[in-house]
């Protein structure tokens, strides 16, 4: 879900906006820090690369954080071609090859993080771990009809009742969060390309089911994160998840942890990244974190 957030404008600023030309149109990303091995950020469904920003300062202290705005979403094209998260991946590819980056840890939001899973799969040498936030794509059942209603709330009051389903409890974002989403609903544009998106890559998977996924295909470390009171994607059952992959669970947090529990989310993610330099490639991590 997008965030409001103050645009950087001072030349000396760490944080810096960009557009990469992709054949299937531009890609915006917010990029911060340098160095190491980067970390690419995917965001939610109907979302964009300023819901990181709780997460991006602190995760560039030891390496590139780059924030990317998913076709349809935010300052990239609106053309969300067949609808199919797949075809994100190789998207992605070239905006990975725009920016000279052969090699990246990826974080996926929700549908991010089923698109960060197409990417590994499509282009495994390229992504370096993964780290699943509240991820869409597990085969379980989720909430189809909030992703028809917040396409297109019918007023501020609806989309501030979207907004609220986002958390665990009262946010003083939520009032901002239900004008940004109503103002998006508003773009013709935009909203046939979200719908697009929710035919042909959810509508038929709402009630789970779907096949498990083949973790085995997936050579690189994985982790899992989710929030405790999530009312979209509610916690996945142990047989959905990678084997002996790390899940933390975060209290007090809905389908947004990444803001919700900003700091001990992101210390999780930095950890992560962090033991997966160390180690040798494709094996992975040392230590699981515990079920908390």
């Amino acid at each position: 879900m997008p965030v409001p957030v103050s645009r950087p404008v001072s030349e000396g600023s760490r944080l810096r906006t960009g557009v990469a030309p992709v054949a299937g149109g531009q890609a915006a990303y917010l990029s911060v820090g340098g160095g190491g091995v980067p970390v690419l950020l995917l965001h939610g469904f109907a979302g964009d690369r300023l819901t990181w920003q709780f997460n991006l300062s602190a995760l560039s202290s030891r390496r590139r954080a780059i924030a990317v705005d998913l076709p349809g979403h935010g300052g990239s094209t609106a053309d969300v071609g067949s609808g199919r998260v797949a075809d994100f991946a190789p998207w992605l590819v070239e905006f990975l090859d725009g920016l000279e980056l052969p090699r990246v840890h990826v974080v996926g939001h929700s549908m991010g993080g089923y698109v960060a899973r197409e990417l590994a799969g499509l282009a495994p040498g390229r992504v370096a771990s993964l780290t699943l936030l509240s991820s869409a794509g597990l085969g379980t059942p989720f909430d189809l009809g909030f992703l028809r209603r917040v396409i297109a709330p019918a007023d501020v009051a609806e989309g501030c009742a979207c907004a609220e389903r986002l958390f665990a409890g009262p946010s003083p974002l939520i009032p901002r969060f239900g004008e940004v989403l109503h103002a998006q609903g508003a773009d013709p544009v935009r909203r046939a390309g979200l719908e697009r998106i929710i035919e042909m890559s959810f509508a038929a998977h709402a009630d789970g089911g779907g096949p498990p996924v083949d973790w085995s295909a997936y050579a690189m470390p994985i982790q899992v994160l989710w929030g405790r009171d999530d009312r979209i994607i509610p916690l996945p059952p142990p047989d959905r998840l990678p084997p002996a992959a790390p899940f933390r669970v975060f209290d007090n947090a809905g389908h947004l942890p990444h803001i919700e529990a900003a700091s001990p989310v992101t210390a999780a993610i930095r950890s992560f990244l962090d033991g997966c330099d160390e180690d040798h490639p494709g094996r992975s991590p040392r230590a699981p974190h515990p079920l908390s």
